[in-house]
């Protein structure tokens, strides 16, 4: 299985696909993207990328080893195929930092192959977001052509399967944690305290819009630390679950120890 991170420049992809690497090894796995662009302090090759000149990058798409690439902020990335293989033989949870155009992209090329879950990470002011740049030491001009980009990554933030706020590197570590434990253990969320439960009737309804190509809106969730929990649109994300369709999962908090589960409500009997 495959978790991309997408998001704009800044928000802290590697960072929480670092921590997650070190914190378990045995079942994380990092697939390296190909690029152009220069190796920064603190990286090697293959770690968290493949580093080629752009002459070898053209040549490799040329004889079809890169399976998908954009080109973003001057620089190209990309997938390699041989990567790809060498890591899915290895039986592990494989990450992912990669474009949102590029993840869209994979979740078309992988459908019925791979399974891809894409986590959305942002936050709420392009100014964070230049501040952390400035603080790991990019060129003015760099941060101005990134900078531009912030409007139209956003504008697709709708398409990730996950959309979090990335306030806290280690919140933001535990929650991410716990949602690919839940995805790959096909776990169903529960309800907390506060949430709607849903009706049948409401779920039926639903879940004959989905089959019929209706948008689903997202689902508002939060994380407690221990569990996720459905704040809002249960009845929505039910009925996505039985339609397979897609609905995006928004955590309005990283974490929020005060949210409790709803102990009277079985999600089995929403799954029938």
């Amino acid at each position: 299985m495959l978790f991309t991170f997408v998001g704009c420049s800044g928000v802290g992809k590697n960072t929480i696909i670092k921590d997650l690497l070190e914190k378990r090894p045995d079942v994380y796995d990092l697939l390296p993207t190909v690029t152009t662009r220069g190796m920064r302090p603190g990286e090697s090759q293959g770690n968290p990328y493949q580093f080629v000149d752009k002459t070898e990058f053209l040549q490799m798409i040329e004889d079809g080893v890169i399976y998908e690439h954009q080109e973003i902020h001057g620089d190209i990335y990309g997938g390699s195929w041989k990567l790809l293989n060498a890591k899915i033989g290895e039986n592990k949870i494989l990450l992912k930092d990669i474009d949102v155009l590029g993840s869209n992209t994979l979740k078309e090329k992988f459908q019925g192959t791979l399974p891809v879950v894409s986590l959305f990470m942002y936050v709420n002011d392009v100014e964070i977001l230049i501040d952390r740049l400035r603080k790991r030491g990019e060129a003015e001009d760099r941060i101005a052509v990134r900078r531009s980009r912030f409007a139209m990554e956003m504008s697709l933030s709708g398409t990730g399967d996950y959309l979090i706020n990335n306030l806290d590197r280690e919140e933001t570590g535990k929650l991410t944690d716990e949602i690919i434990r839940c995805e790959t253990q096909k776990i169903a969320y529960r309800l907390s305290e506060n949430c709607d439960v849903p009706t049948a009737e409401s779920i039926e309804k639903l879940t004959k819009e989905a089959e019929a190509g209706a948008i689903m809106a997202r689902v508002e969730m939060s994380f407690n630390g221990k569990e996720i929990l459905i704040l809002d649109g249960a009845d929505r994300y039910f009925a996505a679950m039985r339609a397979g369709a897609f609905i995006q999962k928004h955590f309005l908090k990283t974490l929020d120890e005060s949210v409790k589960a709803n102990e009277n409500v079985d999600v089995q009997t929403y799954l029938g």
